[in-house]
């Protein structure tokens, strides 16, 4: 009599434990693989910054750009803005009605130079970016946007170029005014998250900004002018404006704590932890 070769009850519950037990395994190694590709991704978009920054200065007598202008032609709302409420400059990183590839109309003094850049944001910044984002001017204002696109998270130093008023006596206006352009970056990833102890709001315009003059003055007075023990939150100064993105390499569950990439004015880029985003932002280290 020919015996029947279907599988057992037994032994199909021996297949599927082994490819449970195989799953197991090679789930956290794919996971692991896919975050150092898109690593890898965000690193090659901000070489591709490190060159239009490099382009723009031979352009204009090696004058930075000015950071609330470097994506956009204007600060005042455009038309298709109308309806959004007064800080409509905090949505545009997600509106993708003003999304600088789909609309170029409305790019500003870098725009034309990061025509090569493969894409403005990270790919894993992208999975990260929800509806839900913590971002104080978010909370208030996302469900306003007509069309949520999270399509940016490169943001320039706001010492670099700037015309605002709080940042006068840090900021300088020319390359040549940056005595240590390898540990001095141009553009970094910001987050959306926010730990009010450390970032008082997450990405929400298109400049980082530690902290103004005068939080600056008072930094370098309690920590000696030791440049690098001035860091965010409890154990260090208190909590600054703007922080580094945290979400590559992060411990499990929190995406705060790990390293954000950065485009440094020598031409490489290099990932830095929040805690690192003061000293790596000022330009006028001795």
């Amino acid at each position: 009599m020919r015996k029947s070769s279907a599988f057992t009850l037994i032994e199909l519950l021996v297949v599927i434990s082994v490819i449970a037990v195989l799953m197991a395994i090679l789930m956290p190694a794919l996971g692991k693989a896919r975050e150092l590709a898109q690593g890898a991704a965000c690193k090659g978009n901000l070489k591709n910054y490190t060159l239009a920054v490099a382009m723009y200065l031979d352009d204009h007598d090696r004058k930075f750009p000015q950071p609330e202008r470097c994506y956009f032609s204007q600060l005042d709302r455009y038309p298709v803005e109308a309806g959004l409420p007064g800080n409509h400059l905090h949505l545009r990183w997600c509106n993708g009605d003003v999304e600088l590839k789909s609309n170029p109309q409305y790019g500003g003094m870098l725009a034309r130079y990061l025509g090569d850049a493969r894409a403005f944001i990270c790919p894993t910044f992208k999975t990260l970016a929800v509806r839900h984002s913590d971002d104080q001017f978010f909370m208030a204002n996302g469900a306003s946007i007509r069309d949520y696109e999270p399509w940016y998270n490169y943001t320039m130093n706001a010492y670099l170029g700037s015309a605002n008023s709080d940042v006068k006596e840090i900021g300088v206006r020319k390359d040549t005014d940056v005595k240590h352009p390898a540990t001095t970056f141009s553009f970094t990833e910001e987050s959306a998250r926010v730990d009010t102890a450390y970032n008082a709001s997450g990405l929400n315009d298109t400049f980082m900004i530690p902290g103004s003059d005068a939080m600056v003055k008072s930094w370098i007075s309690q920590t000696g002018g030791d440049l690098r023990q001035i860091i965010p939150g409890p154990e260090g100064v208190g909590p600054f404006y703007d922080v580094v993105a945290g979400f590559h390499h992060a411990p499990t569950g929190d995406k705060l704590r790990g390293r954000g990439n950065c485009a440094f004015l020598d031409g490489h880029v290099d990932a830095i932890s929040r805690a690192e985003t003061f000293y790596y932002a000022y330009p006028k280290k001795k």
